[in-house]
């Protein structure tokens, strides 16, 4: 079950909202909801939700000075909004969604199905929670409370964000989720080696079978495909 929570300055948003989450019962469930993003900040963590479904323009703190309390937030963040502006800023802070006023229940049933996939696939992988990652000798460490993981570089097909996580996969099919940001894993492995081809995915460029010309798409040792973005398209061709 989806555990979520919603941030919302108007108590009629926030009574909507809730309402339109009971079509979805059997997946998902509201365990709070907060008029006052001040006080969620200070209940956020004791609730520990999978989701916040967070308005943006609100008195005191906004949505995004909200987020800047969490920097490393183990939740899918969903903005819900009566202003479509903000749209590209909510990507760059790693929103799951982007949902309009009054929200369609086709994008809400979307939404929720792709937070509940990706509690899946952490539940099915190996999660790090306050981690450290540094190298020790060739081999990047992931250390945290309680395991300590080492990888080879070389190993690493492709790094993908997810959501507030990021997933380093390997050769051998493995998944690791770490709580970093791309940006942080991209500064972390060798420059030489791995390439940001797209917002969402690092590569290892050592593992590139195939560059689609046309469809500026990247195949992988693995036979999975990746997009190259336009903006890094040149710089990726550079590194060959």
């Amino acid at each position: 079950m989806i555990r979520a929570i919603i941030i919302d300055d108007e108590p009629k948003s926030i009574q909507s909202l809730e309402w339109d989450l009971n079509f979805f019962s059997d997946k998902i469930h509201v365990v709070g909801t907060f008029s006052n993003a001040i006080e969620a900040i200070r209940k956020i963590e004791g609730l520990q939700p999978d989701v916040v479904f967070l308005d943006i323009e609100m008195p005191e703190i906004d949505g995004f000075q909200f987020l800047e309390y969490f920097k490393d937030r183990d939740f899918e963040v969903v903005f819900v909004t009566a202003y479509a502006q903000h749209a590209i800023q909510a990507i760059k802070e790693r929103a799951l969604d982007y949902l309009l006023k009054p929200i369609e229940k086709d994008e809400l049933a979307d939404a929720i199905q792709r937070i509940s996939e990706n509690k899946k696939k952490r539940n099915s992988g190996e999660v790090f929670k306050n981690e450290k990652i540094v190298f020790q000798g060739t081999r990047l460490k992931i250390n945290s409370d309680d395991k300590m993981v080492f990888l080879n570089p070389a190993d690493i097909v492709y790094c993908e964000s997810d959501g507030s996580y990021s997933r380093i996969i390997t050769e051998n099919d493995g998944v690791v989720y770490v709580s970093k940001k791309l940006k942080y894993l991209e500064e972390m492995l060798p420059s030489e080696q791995f390439f940001r081809i797209h917002n969402s995915y690092l590569i290892n460029l050592q593992k590139v079978s195939v560059f689609e010309k046309n469809t500026s798409k990247v195949v992988l040792a693995t036979g999975i495909s990746l997009p190259v973005s336009r903006l890094k398209k040149a710089g990726f061709l550079n590194m060959f």
